[in-house]
């Protein structure tokens, strides 16, 4: 923390303007003026004053800033803050997982889920890997085709190949496609056989493979659909829905849902705003502004706290309103939360809840962004007293020190 600030006025309009009372005091008193004379204690005082500020700004600057935490999560504009939270309940989570953002409007929906989305795919035969394979020697070709795509492989079998060395050409060669396919060799108990399947769900992922020269496709199985694409179908709210994908989104993006497991019985979904985090940074809100109003109170032969009033003022404006949701002002200036009260409200009046606080965590922000944009000397005592036309009327750390040589005789010869 820089101090160079807090000091800025120089020594000597700190204390030259000291020097004609001084002298007509000397003038005026049948006393020897002192030549001799040690400043040690007025620096020696003002350092301590100087280390009391720094130590004071310190702590105030990080209630400032837990204050500022609290209050962005009342910001609706922030997609992440507390205000923007929505809970979901569903009867079947191991059905469908749903989740919902800030515009997902509040209330409970119904869900069936006809059927899931699936991909395509096609097993060869099982055969042992070490049995001879079933390909004709010589070069191979086959097409796949999906959609209105289609793409040619080729590779070269031999008359002494495994079946196993056949499925890893196969693969190799598929492995190639950008048509967004896997295959992969799989086991079935002592034999191993060749999936290729589509990476992707929905009807639009289906294909079909076919031989253009050889008997890869035919002598191997790999025409025969295992599994087929299809698209899911499900009911929300009794009407009907179709998706490429188990993931699927709805009320404009608002609620995205999970499609795991089909079956006949509705699911209830129920969205509500988070009331839980809500409530819990709403206590984070109220002791931080109580923290930083008692501090202000400890601190005030320090600080100079008629500036940070703002604060104690939004509070009691906002007081009348908040009261309707448990908050409310009390008479040494902190805030009082009635949690019972603020339950029933909120869920009464979610809507009105987030425009009062959205109001006052706005003010919040931006009083202390226009606080901690102030100089530090403008938060000391003892700034005003430096400034001030009549020092003298000051009993602060800094007036107090002029005070003390004038009332010792301590006198300021011209030499000074």
């Amino acid at each position: 923390m820089k101090l160079d600030r807090v000091s800025h006025i120089p020594y000597s309009q700190r204390v030259g303007r000291y020097h004609f009372q001084m002298v007509q005091a000397k003038l005026g008193a049948p006393v020897e003026p002192i030549f001799g004379y040690s400043l040690q204690p007025y620096y020696t005082r003002q350092q301590q004053w100087m280390a009391d500020l720094s130590d004071s700004l310190s702590r105030l600057y990080r209630f400032f800033a837990d204050l500022d935490n609290a209050a962005r999560e009342f910001d609706p504009s922030r997609p992440n803050s507390a205000i923007n939270q929505r809970a979901v309940a569903s009867s079947a989570p191991e059905a469908a997982a749903v989740q919902a953002d800030s515009q997902a409007a509040s209330g409970t929906h119904r869900l069936r889920i006809v059927s899931l989305a699936s991909g395509q795919s096609h097993t060869s035969k099982a055969l042992p890997g070490d049995a001879p394979t079933v390909v004709l020697e010589g070069p191979q070709q086959f097409v796949l085709r999906m959609g209105e795509q289609e793409e040619l492989f080729s590779y070269d079998s031999q008359a002494s190949d495994s079946h196993a060395d056949s499925l890893r050409s196969i693969a190799e060669a598929l492995r190639g496609s950008s048509l967004g396919l896997d295959a992969r060799i799989v086991s079935e108990g002592q034999s191993i056989a060749l999936t290729v399947s589509s990476r992707q769900s929905g009807a639009a992922a289906a294909f079909e493979l076919w031989d253009v020269t050889g008997n890869t496709v035919r002598s191997l199985g790999l025409d025969r659909v295992t599994q087929k694409a299809s698209d899911a179908v499900y009911l929300w709210d009794g009407v009907q829905h179709t998706s490429p994908s188990n993931r699927v989104t709805l009320s404009d993006g608002a609620v995205q849902l999970s499609l795991r497991q089909a079956g006949e019985n509705e699911i209830a979904i129920t969205i509500s705003p988070d009331m839980e985090q809500l409530l819990r940074h709403t206590r984070t809100l109220v002791n931080g502004y109580n923290r930083l109003h008692a501090f202000l109170a400890e601190q005030s032969p320090v600080l100079a706290t008629q500036k940070l009033d703002t604060f104690t003022r939004m509070a009691q404006a906002s007081g009348g309103a908040l009261g309707n949701y448990g908050l409310r002002v009390q008479s040494d200036g902190q805030i009082a939360l009635d949690e019972s009260a603020w339950r029933a409200a909120v869920s009464a009046n979610f809507p009105g809840f987030a425009k009062e606080m959205a109001g006052l965590s706005r003010s919040f922000r931006e009083e202390v962004i226009r606080v901690q944009s102030k100089p530090f000397a403008s938060f000391s005592r003892s700034y005003e007293a430096a400034t001030s036309a009549n020092p003298y009327e000051q009993t602060t750390a800094s007036g107090m020190q002029f005070r003390f040589a004038a009332r010792t005789g301590l006198f300021f010869n011209q030499l000074w």
